[in-house]
């Protein structure tokens, strides 16, 4: 803990992310932080309102730190939330698609994640502001992807076999559309399949886009997937996990801090795994150092894990 007074933490529980029950995980919060060294609060976000109402919990608790509990989502959530506020965050990673916890090195395991809660070692970590109204923290993009996630939603199957299903599908029906570009004022035209507004350097999924992209440089990157031909579909898997996709002739990486996109033909844009559908004019800006991460802290784990032991002891 940073100091001797008891720490105020307000964890934010999706109850629904990842089809996970948060009931066990309630048991352990109620552990591990009910004690002289801390107190805690509990929302549950309902998908009603639950930025207003977060905004307002914030107001009257005043935490010292908030723990985001599910996915993407639920971070995107909670950090749109908090933007530019001096309050540390702590993720646990229990959604369908954890990708800024594995981004930035947080233990996919609950009770290792849970050690990261009470961690003295911060991040401070970018945003991108899109259109003046969206915030991504992680990986958006237009086209191909964007399109997957749409049939993706559209499906009754579930997990990684029914995104794998779409992903392999859109890749080989998937046409080009040609896009206007202005990066930091310089003007591209390209035809391609895929353009990604990269804050972080990998998805959930473990492929990389970005091998380049740090997540908290001041700038972001953009990645034109151009038009590739079959026999490249086979050389594209192994890139994408061994971080060498930007070495592939038909992949373009532009780093920047502020660009507009002109999608002529509308094709779907995600922002951080949220559909927000077809939209012609795209404009992109970073925001510096927009959130406090908390981040795994060698001494915190070992104090924790010492607390962590001596509680399941007892179970």
């Amino acid at each position: 803990m940073e100091t001797n007074r008891r720490q105020k933490i307000l964890f934010i529980i999706n109850p629904i992310s990842g089809d996970i029950d948060k009931n066990h995980l309630k048991e352990k919060i109620q552990g591990l932080f009910g004690d002289q060294h801390s107190e805690y609060e509990i929302f549950s976000t309902t998908g009603e309102d639950d930025a207003k109402k977060i905004t307002t919990v914030l107001a009257e608790y005043a935490p010292d730190r908030v723990v985001s509990v599910g996915g993407d989502g639920t971070f995107k959530l909670v950090g749109e939330v908090m933007l530019n506020k001096d309050i540390p965050i702590a993720i646990l990673p229990l959604g369908s698609a954890n990708g800024m916890a594995t981004e930035l090195g947080i233990p996919q395991n609950i009770d290792q994640a849970l050690k990261v809660v009470t961690s003295i070692r911060k991040k401070s970590i970018d945003a991108l502001r899109i259109n003046d109204r969206h915030i991504s923290f992680h990986l958006s993009d237009i086209g191909l992807n964007a399109q997957i996630i749409k049939r993706f939603e559209n499906d009754d199957t579930r997990g990684f076999i029914g995104y794998a299903k779409h992903f392999f599908k859109e890749l080989l029906t998937s046409k080009p559309n040609k896009y206007l570009i202005l990066i930091d004022g310089e003007k591209i035209i390209r035809k391609a399949h895929m353009i990604v507004l990269a804050n972080a350097s990998k998805y959930g999924t473990g492929a990389v886009i970005n091998p380049k992209g740090t997540i908290d440089d001041g700038k972001f990157e953009i990645i034109l997937i151009r038009p590739y031909s079959f026999w490249h579909l086979f050389h594209m898997i192994i890139p994408f996990f061994s971080r060498t996709i930007h070495e592939l002739d038909y992949i373009d990486s532009y780093s920047c801090k502020k660009a507009s996109i002109r999608n002529y033909k509308k094709r779907e844009l995600q922002i951080d795994g949220e559909l927000i559908g077809r939209i012609e004019e795209i404009s992109v800006e970073i925001i510096p150092h927009a959130l406090q991460i908390l981040v795994p802290d060698q001494e915190t784990q070992s104090i924790f894990s010492r607390k962590l032991d001596s509680l399941f002891d007892k179970n």
